[in-house]
């Protein structure tokens, strides 16, 4: 009897081994992320980019980036359309909900014609840390169509993204066939999506 105790002593150790070092790479993996309490909005993300001269940049101020894993790389966030991802990211913060850990980073993603695209996407893991959902909360883009959105993250779970997209070119006054860039006084389109964290870590879209 006492040989078969052998084996399940060893399992435990394993066990509780494999334990430790999920932990101790999930709090190393943090480190490099700021921890935030609900609600979050874009307004603290307006820090991190701005329009130089030769367009949309990021700020001196962004800390060092990190690679995706490959999962989290080909994993395609919701509402990531028309967007190509890059293999590094800046890590940028993180909280829990319903015991589901999220974590929110920064990538300049690519648009159309390799455009910069600034971006805020949001990532949830299970306890071994894979990746179960994405959604994209942030962007900016310029060009001939602008668009960028603003989102709150309530305490409650549930998102608010409200989407813009402005056409800026407009007729010559010189030459009507000819378009010119001048957002001034184009009309600016909205669009209101809204999404709840769930207890198993999905970004649910909730119909109106």
């Amino acid at each position: 009897m006492k040989y078969l105790i052998y084996p399940i002593i060893i399992c435990f150790i394993v066990f509780g081994n494999v334990s430790n070092a999920i932990a101790n790479t999930k709090e190393n993996e943090l480190r490099h992320y700021t921890k935030i309490n609900l609600p979050y909005s874009s307004d603290e993300l307006e820090k991190y980019y701005y329009w130089g001269e030769h367009g949309l940049q990021l700020s001196p101020d962004m800390p060092f980036p990190l690679r995706f894993t490959n999962k989290e790389f080909s994993y395609k966030p919701k509402l990531f359309d028309y967007l190509g991802k890059t293999p590094f990211y800046f890590p940028h913060c993180y909280f829990y909900y319903k015991n589901i850990l999220y974590k929110g980073v920064i990538q300049m993603a690519l648009g159309d014609n390799d455009q910069a695209v600034f971006t805020f996407q949001l990532y949830s893991y299970d306890d071994q840390g894979g990746v179960i959902d994405a959604i994209l909360l942030y962007k900016v883009q310029g060009g001939e169509i602008s668009y960028w959105n603003d989102f709150i993250i309530n305490p409650n779970g549930k998102i608010l993204i409200t989407q813009y997209q402005q056409d800026n070119l407009i007729e010559s006054d010189e030459n009507p066939n000819e378009l010119i860039i001048n957002p001034e006084n184009n009309q600016i389109d909205t669009k209101t999506v809204e999404f709840q964290m769930t207890p198993s870590g999905i970004f649910n879209s909730v119909e109106k």
